[in-house]
């Protein structure tokens, strides 16, 4: 059991009935005719002792089902596209990428509670907790999938379903928290956006 989940249950417990009614209803606003999604974020690496390793910004577009570009600016870049067929992962700085069939290599992420939200109760357990400062609504996620690579992950609604955070903690107990910022719901994406084109150069590794 990862740390903190019983502390979560607990507050769980805790919480207004209604609570967990507006959590779904907010889950299912952000779900409801969403065909793309855009948005800004920034994004914290924490060791399992809070202490920070990385902060890094970037952008995120996604086309559902299935479709995404998810890049990360500075320090390290790197650049994570599906086109519905395979997963792309390229690092600039090492000149590498690395691709997968989609099925499974999205399936055990956590870009999948929101790429897939028709699959949300197939890929996950989903509880609901109360969050602090009351602005938000929270939903814990726990993967059912055993060979998934985190073992926790929450999402923050606003309560007319716009989707402000993300966080997930791997294997390891280190904890990813995205902030989202300037989202929009359904812009108008060029297909070209979630094709990957390998740059001249880099080498290309097929696990």
């Amino acid at each position: 059991m990862f740390p903190g989940l019983v502390a979560a249950l607990l507050l769980l417990f805790a919480a207004p009935a209604g609570a967990a009614d507006d959590a779904r209803l907010a889950l299912e606003r952000f779900m409801a005719g969403l065909e793309t999604f855009s948005a800004e974020f920034t994004q914290t690496v924490s060791d399992e002792t809070g202490f920070t390793l990385q902060e890094s910004e970037g952008v995120m577009h996604l086309g559902l089902p299935d479709r995404l570009y998810w890049e990360v600016h500075e320090p390290f870049p790197q650049v994570v596209v599906s086109d519905g067929r395979e997963l792309w992962t390229f690092e600039p700085d090492l000149a590498q990428a690395t691709v997968r069939p989609l099925g499974d290599a999205l399936e055990a992420t956590p870009i999948a509670a929101i790429s897939q939200p028709d699959r949300l109760e197939e890929h996950f357990r989903t509880l609901i907790l109360p969050v602090p400062d009351g602005e938000a609504l929270r939903l814990l996620l726990l993967p059912r999938d055993e060979h998934a690579d985190f073992v926790r992950m929450m999402l923050d609604l606003t309560p007319d379903g716009d989707l402000v955070r993300m966080q997930f903690e791997d294997l390891f107990g280190q904890v990813t928290d995205v902030r989202f910022s300037a989202s929009e719901r359904n812009p108008e994406l060029d297909p070209d956006t979630f094709r990957f084109e390998v740059p001249d150069g880099a080498d290309v590794y097929r696990p």
